[in-house]
């Protein structure tokens, strides 16, 4: 496996590369179903590759922290709709891979942006019966306390309608429903039930110190990225909020680099600079009044912001590695036939819902005595007459769903596409910003607006071509 993965690494697009492998251990333990006895004349041609059910081979490295997906054969339109074909094709096949990248892309990147549009209305607007409330980081505080609600929701609701996402294929995004004890099996793992549920198994209040040392690292950086971001955003007008966090993606290309030794290729690096370059014409304005504060904090923000989704990468992997007694192979869900259960999928889907719960718990830990010490709360108790009006609880809740939508599918997006391109994100994020918010738009940040979403839809189709050619190469066995 090592010597594929160097064979590939040159025009990988995952940008974890060679230093840091995503997770693969099914590729190491069992054959690939995928027909790696090819010659390169019998490779699929350009005009087959977009075909439904196409056998073109998806690199499991680009596959999702929680789906093990087999291919779905030509021709067979109806297998989407038999048990377990709906995760076969979005995790099986070339177009499958396609549909849910382009998925991802709108549901982070738009749900992203419905959490800055939240913020912007609490931080800033005036409306209904609210003045602005300025308190960043009480915000993301409240912002975090909701997440968390909503997660503990949402494991419960995938235990709940566990049969029809097994039945869809979706095994892995059903939340573990006891604690992680290998030594309890069968009907012994009913003594344990008290202490079972919450968000990964363990409890509500599961907290093992193990696990949190291996989460302070991604929790450190979530913190301070929200943090520095959202008071950034207070403190600032819309074009110097974008502007001093432009160097998000040149960090993030620069981080790849170094920690994960991935060598991007001249047509990556071309086309998300060139968005980058675009973005930033976009901003300029005269006369926009700047504070320090704030761009300071945008631009510490932008190392936390590129630092993170290489971290999420790394301590799922970690959390992973963790779950897989020494000598011992991977082994299928719990209550689940082997022939339907890929290898792996149980442990890779616990450590992504421990992920979850461990960042999300010591993030709000964390940030509680940063709030006290800020003394936003005294101001808020002072100062603040409207907290039991409901619009404002009803936008806080609002950007609390969003946050949440994001908090559990950019872990999803990283691993199906790249770290660089889940920065990439922030580059239309910034021009629909600026339409929104910025209000006057000069013709330079039309200009700068329209050449940003055309380099960004060209770093799209470059990363689909690299995409296609590790997939070739996979298929060839190379």
């Amino acid at each position: 496996m090592e010597a594929r993965s160097r064979s590939v690494s040159g025009s990988s697009l995952n940008s974890t590369g060679g230093g840091i492998p995503l997770i693969d251990f099914n590729s190491s333990r069992e054959p690939s179903p995928l027909p790696y006895a090819r010659n390169r004349s019998a490779a699929v041609s350009e005009d087959e590759d977009d075909g439904f059910g196409d056998d073109f081979a998806v690199p499991e490295s680009l596959r999702p922290l929680v789906g093990q997906g087999s291919l779905v054969k030509r021709g067979k339109f109806k297998s989407i709709f038999t048990e377990g074909g709906l995760e076969s094709f979005l995790n099986g096949t070339w177009l499958g891979w396609q549909v849910s990248v382009v998925l991802g892309i709108i549901w982070v990147g738009g749900c992203s942006f419905g959490v800055l549009l939240m913020n912007r209305f609490i931080l800033w607007s005036k409306s209904f019966q609210l003045e602005k409330f300025p308190y960043p980081l009480t915000t993301t505080l409240i912002e975090l306390g909701i997440t968390h609600l909503l997660l503990l929701f949402t494991a419960s609701f995938t235990r709940t309608v566990a049969a029809p996402f097994r039945k869809l294929g979706f095994h892995a995004a059903v939340a573990p429903a006891y604690p992680y004890s290998p030594s309890i099996k069968g009907k012994a793992r009913w003594l344990r039930a008290g202490s079972s549920g919450g968000i990964a198994g363990g409890g509500i209040l599961e907290f093992d110190l193990k696990v949190a040392r291996q989460c302070l690292p991604l929790v450190i950086v979530f913190v301070l990225k929200l943090v520095l971001s959202n008071i950034s955003f207070a403190y600032a007008v819309v074009q110097i909020y974008t502007l001093s966090r432009l160097a998000t993606v040149p960090l993030t290309l620069l981080l790849t680099t170094l920690l994960t030794r991935t060598s991007h290729s001249l047509s990556t690096l071309s086309t998300s600079l060139i968005a980058t370059l675009n973005l930033l014409i976009a901003s300029i304005r005269p006369g926009v009044r700047v504070t320090w504060e704030s761009v300071l904090a945008g631009v510490s923000s932008s190392l936390f912001v590129a630092l993170y989704p290489l971290l999420l990468v790394q301590t799922h992997e970690k959390l992973t590695a963790t779950l897989v007694p020494h000598g011992e192979s991977l082994t299928a869900s719990e209550g689940e036939d082997a022939a339907t259960a890929a290898p792996g999928q149980k442990e890779a889907s616990r450590a992504y819902w421990r992920l979850l719960h461990y960042t999300s718990l010591m993030s709000m830990i964390a940030l509680i005595p940063i709030v006290l010490i800020s003394g936003e709360l005294s101001d808020i108790r002072h100062n603040c007459y409207f907290l039991d009006v409901p619009w404002f609880w009803f936008l806080c809740g609002c950007g609390g769903l969003g946050s949440w939508a994001v908090f559990i599918s950019t872990p999803l997006f990283t691993k199906s596409t790249s770290p660089l391109a889940t920065s990439m994100l922030s580059l239309p994020r910034g021009t629909l910003q600026l339409l929104t918010l910025g209000g006057h738009m000069p013709v330079h940040s039309w200009v700068g607006v329209s050449l940003c979403w055309a380099s960004c839809a060209w770093f799209v189709l470059v990363r689909r071509g690299e995409a296609r050619k590790m997939g070739q190469m996979a298929m060839e066995g190379r």
